[in-house]
């Protein structure tokens, strides 16, 4: 279950990853339709904090007593783990600016993650509870922090976190090209099935790369405003109910 080089025979979309999927989303529907009907719902975000705490440390040290740490792979500078150290602070302390960053690459790009996964390894290895745990309560916290903190998402925010991801990419950029790495997957595709593999090499990969996050990004403000109004028509039902049982 812990040894590095056992069970490394996933398959995509087999069985137990097509149940894995469906939890993911089944768990996603249940958190946007009762959070407007519940007001006791904080123990949601303390149970995504210590999945995202635990899946970070839990790496590293599986990875040093193992003695495949590397600083080509395995410093928490992958988007899911800045994703996580930015929804741990968002938790923490609200804040509209890295809320914008947080939502563009913590929702879509980790549900890609989940559909094409960049991991060897079958369940219920370590590996993989981690990997699918890890990229299901990103997305997760996003939509926690959406509707528990009722952040609004406007059209300014797309080039905002464009901006920011672009900031983050450039230092990552310069130390996969000094260390060999592969983080933000800027250096090339990982290796598996994935999009990425569509996106050419050289300078057009990375143009490809920053066309698709305008597309990605703007999927995910769309869909983020439909979640908003839904969420403004849920609390107005709500009010109107609980005054009508006043009435009574």
């Amino acid at each position: 279950m812990f040894s590095p080089d056992k069970m490394m025979d996933f398959q995509l979309f087999s069985l137990t990853h097509v149940v894995t999927l469906l939890l993911f989303f089944l768990s996603a529907a249940v958190l946007i339709k009762w959070y407007g009907k519940s007001r006791n719902s904080k123990w949601i975000g303390i149970v995504l904090v210590c999945i995202l705490c635990a899946s970070e440390i839990s790496y590293q040290i599986w990875s040093l007593v193992n003695e495949s740490w590397t600083i080509q792979s395995t410093l928490p500078l992958h988007l899911c783990s800045i994703s996580t150290f930015i929804g741990i602070y968002l938790y923490f302390k609200r804040d509209s600016k890295f809320f914008y960053l947080f939502l563009y690459i913590g929702f879509i790009p980790p549900i890609l993650a989940l559909l094409t996964p960049d991991n060897p390894y079958s369940f219920p290895h370590y590996r993989y509870i981690k990997y699918f745990l890890h990229h299901m309560a990103i997305p997760l916290m996003v939509l926690f922090l959406f509707y528990h903190d009722r952040y609004q998402v406007r059209k300014s925010s797309i080039f905002y976190g464009l901006g920011l991801l672009n900031c983050l990419a450039v230092p990552i950029f310069i130390l996969n090209k000094f260390s060999g790495s592969n983080y933000f997957f800027l250096a090339g595709p990982p290796e598996g099935t994935t999009p990425l593999l569509w996106f050419g090499d050289g300078v057009v990969y990375i143009i490809n790369l920053e066309i698709a996050a305008v597309i990605v990004f703007t999927i995910n403000y769309l869909l983020f405003r439909r979640l908003g109004g839904r969420r403004g028509n849920e609390r107005d039902s709500s009010l109107m109910v609980r005054e009508r049982n006043q009435e009574k």
